[in-house]
């Protein structure tokens, strides 16, 4: 059944699946983050780059970014789509959240991994 409704023949539930399971992903990563905030408790910017030091927790950082855009990408899509019926509009659009979100992820790798740690 659920193979069933994941297939082409079926669009909005692979991206309704996207979406739940992003948001899950985040919730994961940010109560790690919470734990790990409570664990180390940093206090100024050097305890924050010790933090960020680790190379599995910086790719779990961008886990979480990832997911967090493509959910935003995914939902802000789907209202452009309910909402804009006026095509060359919608495409404008959708071309401006492709460049913000294109942007925010090419800034949180760059401050991830071009720290001097």
């Amino acid at each position: 059944m659920l193979i069933e409704l994941l297939t082409a023949k079926y669009p909005g539930m692979r991206r309704w699946l996207t979406q739940r399971l992003c948001a899950l992903s985040m919730a994961l990563v940010l109560v790690l983050f919470l734990i790990r905030m409570l664990w180390l408790s940093p206090q100024n910017y050097q305890d924050w780059v010790t933090m960020f030091a680790p190379w599995w927790w910086r790719w779990l950082v961008v886990w979480f970014f990832v997911c967090m855009l493509l959910h935003a990408w995914l939902g802000v899509r789907d209202v452009l789509r309910d909402y804009v019926p006026h095509l060359p509009s919608r495409g404008v659009l959708q071309a401006m959240v492709d460049i913000a979100v294109i942007g925010n992820a090419l800034a949180v790798l760059w401050i991830l991994f071009g720290m001097n740690v």
